[in-house]
């Protein structure tokens, strides 16, 4: 179970050569707000990660987008199926958006790209 405060460094995806992995090799969904690749691991649990580029905005803009799709993720965690390797590319329009329209989109795409476990389809 996820701490439910933090995301334990396990589900962090953080190493450059596995966010490598999951752009060559993986899936992608989209939305007018972000993109979400995903791509299965050899490991027991789901690993998250967010990549966000320069023409996001500054360096405030870029950190509070990364905070916010985190917590999305995290909250997401125990519900998601184990052993993925998930990355969020947040779009610019995804910096003014209020929470609840992300939370939205966030639902829809992981329920499009089936990542939920079974009988977690909230």
């Amino acid at each position: 179970m996820v701490s439910p405060r933090s995301t334990r460094s396990q589900h962090l995806l953080r190493n450059s050569a596995a966010i490598r992995l999951v752009f060559k090799e993986g899936r992608r969904v989209s939305c007018p707000l972000f993109t979400l690749l995903y791509r299965r691991n050899a490991l027991d649990h789901t690993r998250v990660g967010v990549v966000v580029g320069r023409k996001l905005g500054g360096a405030v803009w870029r950190n509070r987008s990364k905070r916010r799709f985190r917590e999305l993720a995290r909250l997401s965690l125990p519900r998601l199926a184990a052993g993925l390797d998930l990355l969020i590319v947040p779009k610019r329009e995804s910096v003014t958006e209020p929470a609840q329209n992300l939370r939205e989109s966030w639902q829809d795409l992981l329920a499009r790209a089936k990542l939920l476990a079974l009988g977690n389809t909230q």
